[in-house]
């Protein structure tokens, strides 16, 4: 008899720490749902226009030849200025750092597969808006392209044969034409 008692009492104890962990989870989502919502009336207070809520992308990529695709689901676009936002809201301590590798590998990805003109992480609960720049591959190789052309630009100006500067001109216009 002893044994059935200590096993229910043991059956109680998992069911109630299962039952108060959903409850927390159930909690901090009804949270983050509510600050999505509010988001909505921040954004606009700061001048964005709204273009969409929760938009779907779908982003194809293939691995070994085989091809996938995995939905992303945006929290806003937003327009201001002439320009195109992506605005992930979040909550909570860690996921609203960018030190948090899952909200910065989000945001990285968004910037990476959608069309924009920026990405934004905004924490609702301290109504803090940053926008995160990535530097990607092609900007590295942007840059040390425009400090080559200015190096062949300055050369070319110490060249007395305009011959020599003609094919330096060249050469710099077809740095800028490689596109």
């Amino acid at each position: 008899m002893a044994i059935v008692f200590v096993l229910l009492i043991a059956l109680l104890r998992y069911k109630l720490i299962a039952y108060n962990k959903k409850r927390k989870q159930r909690k901090r989502f009804e949270r983050g749902n509510e600050l999505e919502i509010k988001a909505r009336g921040f954004l606009e207070s700061k001048g964005y226009k709204i273009i969409s809520e929760q938009e779907i992308h779908y982003h194809k990529y293939s691995v070994n030849g085989k091809e996938y695709k995995s939905k992303l689901i945006l929290d806003y676009v937003v327009e201001k200025s002439g320009k195109k936002y992506i605005v992930e809201v979040k909550s909570g301590q860690s996921a609203v750092s960018l030190h948090d590798k899952n909200s910065r590998r989000q945001l990285l990805e968004y910037d990476f597969v959608i069309e924009n003109d920026g990405v934004f992480l905004l924490d609702m609960e301290s109504k803090n808006m940053q926008k995160v720049n990535f530097d990607s591959k092609k900007k590295k190789k942007d840059k040390i392209v425009i400090r080559v052309v200015i190096l062949l630009g300055l050369i070319a100006t110490f060249i007395p044969f305009i011959e020599a500067k003609i094919v330096l001109a060249i050469i710099i216009a077809l740095f800028f034409l490689r596109k």
